[in-house]
């Protein structure tokens, strides 16, 4: 006779299978609905602007939130990643109607971030190797988006790029749509919720840290008028919000420590040339 082990002071997912397929069709969903109305909705710009950000970002953290609590086996987690990443390609060779490639460009980015993010996050150890993990990504996502050969600068300079590697959601009083989140926000994000539904984290904590970090990338590049990574303050709130991750082991602490400070130097660097190139 065997037993199902589970590993001392974590947290099995507990959620439904119905909370995945929400979780996964949330956004599309809105999306959808707000397709159809929000044209007729006349607003200010600044209003108009706020809604089409809020929507771009809430409802996939939402979804993904909703997902992660629905785990499923690793084989079929990458048989969906496979298929969001070759809908993906797909949609960049036809490119569908407007509307129809934001549904599924949607759908396509949540599925791919809570089949990798989320499998990756829950085959994490220790919840304070989210510490390193948050220095290492908020710099790499700065130093991707400021040097000129950075992927994210890239795809930023891109439409055709950004038109299937960010989140899209429509604009109140027009036909227009505008990106927000992109892929390598949603598969860090994935990664936390899975860290924090194995490892017993603040649940309701960590999702709040993730809106709340996203707002204030939003606001910042609001008022910078310029594209701003939104993992560093991602990473800067869950930092603050969940201590625990904060406590690295003794034997985490020499890996810990190196990563950070090769990452934080580069980053800063990157940084640093950027300003001196500006003057």
């Amino acid at each position: 006779m065997s037993t199902k082990q589970t590993v001392p002071g974590t947290t099995p997912p507990t959620g439904s299978i119905w909370q995945l397929g929400l979780g996964l069709l949330l956004t599309p969903a809105v999306v959808a609905i707000a397709c159809y109305a929000l044209p007729n909705v006349q607003v200010g710009t600044s209003a108009a602007n706020v809604t089409a950000f809020a929507g771009a970002t809430l409802f996939p953290i939402l979804g993904l939130s909703l997902a992660a609590r629905y785990e499923v086996k690793l084989a079929l987690a990458l048989g969906v990643a496979a298929s969001a990443a070759t809908l993906l390609l797909a949609l960049v060779l036809v490119q569908p109607a407007p509307i129809a490639t934001v549904l599924l460009v949607d759908t396509a980015l949540v599925c791919l971030s809570w089949a990798l993010g989320g499998s990756l996050g829950r085959r994490v150890q220790h919840p304070a190797h989210l510490f390193p993990a948050c220095i290492v990504a908020a710099s790499a996502d700065l130093v991707s988006l400021l040097s000129p050969e950075g992927p994210s600068h890239a795809i930023a300079k891109s439409e055709r790029a950004l038109s299937v590697l960010a989140v899209w959601f429509p604009v109140p009083g027009s036909s227009a749509v505008a990106p927000a989140l992109g892929v390598g926000d949603l598969l860090f994000i994935a990664v936390v919720f899975g860290v924090a539904r194995t490892h017993g984290l603040p649940y309701a904590r960590c999702v709040l840290a993730c809106a709340l970090g996203t707002a204030l990338a939003g606001v910042a590049a609001a008022w910078t008028g310029l594209a701003v990574p939104a993992l560093v303050s991602i990473a800067a709130v869950l930092l603050l919000a969940l201590p625990a991750i904060r406590k690295l082991r003794r034997a985490d602490r020499g890996a810990a420590r190196w990563s950070m400070l090769i990452a934080s130097s580069v980053a800063i660097a990157t940084v640093a040339r950027t300003l001196l190139g500006r003057f």
